[in-house]
């Protein structure tokens, strides 16, 4: 009897633990980073690349709505273009809306700087003055930070190659227009003393509806801003571990209210439709060594 006790009082004691490690678990996991913090071992092997298109257009540009129409029509499983799943679900998309060929359109007009010397206005550092590309008028598109043509295989190239980064949006949050970030960056090697690697945080949103100058109605992956501070984006430093760190940011309520043209009340959306499209890129030589985003 007593030797039955003793075991049911072992038992309950285990149960206790094991509930008090899940407790402790889940807590950690639920854990906010305001700094990057190590949170594990770095990976044993490279991995292979996503891919991020970023297509540069407007409202304002005539050519525009047949590029975009070709290039959304490959993640279109209705669509005879529709490349597959295993291409589209590495394949990332941004849709950034500028002044060229001329001002005007409200999903740029709400985000221009108002510096005259442009240096507070995204478009300007990241296009119109190559800080990052150099570009001769929309449509414009590069792929992980080349220039390219859009054609059915222009993502497989790059899907083909391999790199030292991961990186994971996992437990990533929505809630109406706030956007809790989580992201962790593992890597196979050390690339600490690597002074080229600028992170980048991208909120965007899909299924906006504005018809404007050039007739196109529907819009997808429009560019909101950056989550993380920086136009020329955030400078890392990443030893051989895998690092994690959160960012909140919230979509402004007047979005694309702006003080230039008169037709910004027209545009349309959901924050249901919102995402976030984080990269890595090499300041030097432009190239994106990783992306990953939210569904």
């Amino acid at each position: 009897m007593k030797s039955k006790s003793i075991n049911i009082y072992f038992l309950l004691n285990l149960s206790l633990f094991t509930l008090s490690c899940d407790k402790k678990t889940d807590q950690e996991d639920e854990s906010y980073y305001t700094d990057w913090t190590a949170v594990g071992d770095g990976l044993s092997v490279d991995v292979s690349k996503n891919v991020l298109t970023e297509f540069v257009g407007s409202t304002k540009c005539p050519y525009c709505p047949a590029s975009d129409s070709l290039l959304l029509s490959y993640f279109n499983d209705g669509h005879e273009n529709y490349v597959g799943a295993d291409i589209t679900k590495n394949w990332y998309l941004v849709n950034y809306h500028t002044y060229s060929p001329s001002r005007g359109d409200p999903m740029y007009e709400f985000l221009r700087g108002e510096s005259e010397t442009g240096e507070d206005d995204y478009c300007y550092v990241r296009f119109e003055e190559g800080n990052w590309y150099s570009i001769y008028g929309v449509p414009t598109t590069y792929t992980n930070g080349s220039y390219s043509s859009i054609t059915a295989d222009m993502a497989v190239a790059p899907m083909a190659e391999s790199t030292p980064i991961q990186m994971s949006l996992g437990g990533t949050e929505f809630d109406g227009m706030n956007i809790s970030v989580k992201l962790s960056i593992n890597t196979s090697k050390d690339l600490s003393s690597n002074d080229s690697l600028c992170l980048f945080i991208a909120a965007k949103i899909d299924h906006v509806d504005y018809e404007g100058y050039n007739d196109e109605k529907h819009h997808q992956d429009v560019f909101l801003g950056w989550i993380n501070e920086g136009l020329n984006g955030e400078l890392l430093s990443l030893g051989h571990e895998e690092v994690v760190k959160n960012y909140s940011w919230e979509m402004p309520s007047n979005w694309p209210q702006n003080n230039y043209e008169t037709s910004w009340w027209e545009v349309e959306y959901d924050p249901v439709n919102l995402a976030v499209v984080a990269f890595i890129q090499n300041k030097y030589t432009q190239e994106v060594l990783q992306v990953v985003g939210t569904d």
